[in-house]
C-alpha cells in the first residue's frame, strides 16, 4: 500500500476517534434535564395585597445545588421576604441553594411580594440557571414564566366626573386578623381551610425541606409571619402562621407538618403511578387474618409441608400492623419475594408470591423459585436507558478505530519486512 493510502486511512481513524469523543463529551456535559416552574396563587390581587410566587425545580434525576436569578417589575411589585437562600431586590433576586449535602429530585422556593399599583407584571428567570449534581455535571434547564394582575383596592379610584372628592374621616385601625385564604404546596391538607379553624395538618414528601404556602389576609393591611418553616425533618414538625391586624391584635394558625421518610415517598409515588399490580389492606376478624383488595383472601394454615417448595423456611411479615405467616428462601432470608398460603374466592387455598419492595401480591407460578432451588441462574430484566444507543454508537466507533489502527500497523510492518527481504535477496554471498 502506498504512502498516500496509508495517510488517508490514518486520517479517517483520527476523525472517527474525534467523533466518538464529541459524542462522549456531549453526553457528559448534561447529566439530565430539569424544569423550573413559577406559580402564583392568586394570580389576581389588589393594590396593597401580599402574595407568593413559588419556584419549583424538579428533575427525574437527583441534583444537588441550584443557583438562578428571578426577574420582576420593581415598579409593580415589592419583594418582602423569601428565606435565607434568597437575596436581592429592585427587580432582581438571586436564589442560591448551594453547599447542600443531600441530592434530591425537587427543590422549592417561596417568595413573598406586595402589589404596589394597578396593572400587570410578570416573573421570569434569567437565562443563566445553574443546576448541578454531585459530580459537578450541569443539567439542561427549561422554565415557564408567570404573570400577576393587580387591580385597585376597594374604595379607591378617581371620583366620577362632576363629583368632588369628599374629605374622608380617619378610620380606626382594623382589628381583622383573619386570613381569607391559606394553602400549602404539599401532598394533603386537613381540614379544608376555614378562617375560624386554627389547627391544620399538612403532609409533604421527603424532598421538601421548607413548607411553601400562599395566603391572603381578609384585611390588606394585616401582616403575616411564618415561623419554624425551614429545615423540616422526617416526622412531625410544627409551623406557626401569625396574622397581626392594624390594631396589633394577633391570630395564630398552628400547622402540624408531617414529612414523609424517603421510603414512604417512594411507596406513595409508585402507588400513584399505578406501579402496584394489587393494592390491599390487612385486618383481623374472629381470630383469622384477611387480606382485602378487589377480592378477599384469608390467610390459611399449611396442613402439609410439602406444599411449600424446597428451599423455603417459615417466617412472618408485618402488613398494616398485623403479623402474617409467610415463607422465604432459606439461603436468602432477606429476599424481596415471600410466599403466602391464601384462600381466595374459589375456597381452595393456594400459594401467592408477595413482593416486599413493591408491596404487591401475585399468584405463585414457581418459575423463579424452581430456578433458585435447582441452583440455576435467574434472569434479570436489564433496564435500557434512553441514551443506551448513544453509548453503543460510541463503543462501535472506538472498536472500528482500533481495528483500523491494527490494519494500518500490520501493513506498515509487512512493507518494512518485505523491503528487508528484498535487500537480503540482492546481496551476493
Amino acid at each position: 500500500m502506498n504512502r498516500k493510502v496509508t495517510t488517508r486511512m490514518a486520517l479517517i481513524a483520527v476523525l472517527l476517534c474525534a467523533a466518538a469523543s464529541v459524542f462522549l463529551c456531549s453526553e457528559r456535559a448534561y447529566a439530565a434535564s430539569a424544569k423550573v416552574v413559577l406559580t402564583s396563587e392568586p394570580q389576581k390581587v389588589k393594590v396593597g395585597d401580599t402574595f407568593h410566587v413559588v419556584c419549583t425545580v424538579s428533575s427525574s434525576e437527583k441534583f444537588l445545588d441550584v443557583r438562578m436569578k428571578l426577574l420582576y417589575d420593581a415598579g409593580m411589585f415589592e419583594f418582602v421576604q423569601g428565606g435565607s437562600k434568597v437575596s436581592g431586590g429592585n427587580g432582581e433576586l438571586v436564589i442560591s441553594s448551594v453547599g447542600n449535602e443531600e441530592s434530591v429530585k425537587k427543590r422549592t422556593f417561596s417568595l413573598e411580594f406586595k402589589a404596589l399599583k394597578k396593572g400587570g407584571g410578570g416573573f421570569d428567570l434569567d437565562k443563566q440557571v445553574e443546576i448541578v449534581n454531585e459530580d459537578g455535571e450541569s443539567f439542561s434547564v427549561s422554565s415557564d414564566l408567570v404573570g400577576v394582575s393587580v387591580s385597585e383596592a376597594e374604595g379607591e379610584g378617581s371620583p366620577e366626573e362632576g363629583q368632588e372628592e369628599q374629605p374622608q374621616a380617619t378610620a380606626a385601625p382594623s382589628t381583622n386578623n383573619k386570613l381569607k385564604m391559606l394553602s400549602f404546596n404539599g401532598i394533603s391538607m386537613k381540614p379544608e381551610f376555614d378562617a375560624d379553624v386554627l389547627d391544620y395538618t399538612v403532609t409533604v414528601d421527603f424532598d421538601t425541606n421548607i413548607l411553601y404556602f400562599n395566603y391572603t389576609p381578609e384585611n390588606g393591611q394585616a401582616r403575616v409571619r411564618i415561623r419554624n418553616n425551614d429545615q423540616l425533618v422526617p416526622g412531625e414538625n410544627t409551623v406557626k402562621v401569625t396574622v397581626t391586624a392594624e390594631s396589633g391584635d394577633k391570630r395564630v394558625y398552628k400547622i402540624r407538618v408531617i414529612k414523609e421518610t424517603e421510603d414512604e415517598t417512594k411507596v406513595r409515588e409508585q402507588s400513584e403511578k399505578g406501579a402496584s399490580d394489587i393494592t390491599f389492606s390487612v385486618y383481623e376478624k374472629k381470630g383469622a387474618i384477611y387480606i382485602q383488595n378487589q377480592y378477599q383472601f384469608q390467610v390459611a394454615d399449611v396442613a402439609e409441608e410439602d406444599i411449600i417448595p424446597s428451599g423455603y423456611v417459615k417466617t412472618s411479615v408485618e402488613l398494616d400492623g398485623k403479623s402474617v405467616p409467610a415463607y422465604t428462601m432459606e439461603n436468602d432470608l432477606d429476599n424481596n419475594y415471600l410466599l403466602m398460603y391464601l384462600k381466595g374466592i374459589s375456597g381452595e387455598p393456594t400459594l401467592y408470591q408477595y413482593d416486599r419492595a413493591e408491596k404487591t401480591l401475585q399468584r405463585y407460578t414457581g418459575t423463579m423459585t424452581q430456578k433458585v432451588n435447582k441452583g440455576g441462574n435467574v434472569a434479570y430484566e436489564v433496564e435500557v436507558t434512553p441514551n443506551a444507543w448513544l453509548y453503543a454508537v460510541i463503543i462501535g466507533l472506538m472498536v472500528l478505530v482500533l481495528v483500523l489502527l491494527i490494519v494500518i500497523l500490520n501493513m506498515l510492518l509487512r512493507k518494512k519486512f518485505g523491503r528487508g527481504r528484498r535487500e537480503l535477496n540482492d546481496l551476493d554471498f
